[in-house]
């Protein structure tokens, strides 16, 4: 039906004299990308959107192309409820300006409350049915994902998430723990341990039982700077933790930008995480790009002139 109105001039001109009768704005139908599966939302919405008009467009042309029925009308209602959480999902996720990375778990958290809440309010058998497999994917995919540390540290470090962005209390503690590890061992790297004042007993003046003692005393010192490293670490995170959170649509990275000073260890951690794009859309934008750029007929550009056209 939508490939029909695309290619009939007489159909597009049909329907936009239809829309202007009933005093509504004119619109086109959209079709659907192979590629991209919230071009099929789309493409649905809009022929919802459009019902009435395309159903007397339909009726006043020579086609055989029968409108969808009103049972048809209502299951595809009932679905795109279902779906209008996972394309707003999909256009935050595919941004390239803004931090997404942090953004993965409590969205995947906010579709599993979205889908019970429309679950429980319709009453059509397929969106049911639809929506029981979407969770069972949901979970399925959280289960993976939860368990990557770059995800749970990106979401961590996000002033805007912190741990109210975790599915669970188990996760929450989880991701602290290993925020506290890595801390710990960028506190402990050279460049971030402060020298130690020199010691009485010089390099090559050996005291009694020195060498004996030696294995012993390295332990030692080892044992304390892990636990000083820590225990420093434990502190910071405890601070960063106590402050509130930002709103939804503040930008983390100023907060970390002027909290630097503050929170040396972790405004690293967080340059170093949540650069973390949620998806390869940027990447492929650029592809694409790349490909409408270069042509058959702009096939000589230098390479110098094509990097100034894509970035």
């Amino acid at each position: 039906m939508v490939g029909y109105f695309r290619s009939s001039t007489l159909a597009k001109e049909k329907l936009v004299s239809v829309q202007r009768q009933l005093g509504r704005p004119t619109l086109k139908l959209l079709q659907e990308v192979e590629t991209r599966w919230n071009s099929t939302y789309h493409m649905l919405q809009r022929l919802v959107d459009l019902r009435e008009p395309v159903g007397a467009a339909l009726a006043s042309l020579n086609t055989e192309i029968t409108t969808l029925t009103s049972a048809e009308f209502t299951t595809i209602s009932g679905c795109l409820s279902l779906l209008s959480g996972f394309n707003d999902a999909t256009i935050e996720l595919s941004e390239e300006k803004n931090v997404s990375g942090s953004k993965v778990v409590p969205l995947l958290k906010m579709l599993e409350q979205m889908l019970h809440e429309e679950m429980a309010k319709t009453a059509i058998a397929v969106a049911k049915e639809m929506g029981e497999h979407l969770l069972r994917q949901l979970r399925e995919r959280l289960h993976t994902l939860q368990s990557m540390s770059i995800m749970l540290l990106a979401t961590l470090l996000d002033l805007r998430f912190k741990l109210i962005g975790s599915f669970s209390p188990l996760k929450a503690a989880e991701a602290t723990k290993r925020l506290v590890t890595e801390c710990g061992a960028l506190i402990r790297t050279p460049e971030a341990v402060p020298q130690e004042s020199p010691s009485t007993s010089q390099p090559g003046q050996e005291t009694p039982g020195n060498k004996f003692w030696h294995k012993l005393d390295q332990t030692v010192k080892m044992s304390r700077k892990t636990k000083n490293a820590t225990a420093d670490a434990t502190v910071e995170i405890q601070r960063y933790l106590a402050e509130p959170n930002i709103g939804r649509l503040e930008d983390p990275l100023s907060y970390w930008q002027t909290q630097k000073h503050v929170y040396p260890n972790l405004h690293k951690l967080a340059v170093t995480f949540l650069c973390t794009p949620a998806s390869s859309v940027p990447c492929e934008r650029v592809f694409s790009k790349a490909g409408e750029v270069v042509s058959k007929k702009r096939n000589r550009l230098s390479s110098k002139l094509w990097k100034k056209h894509c970035f």
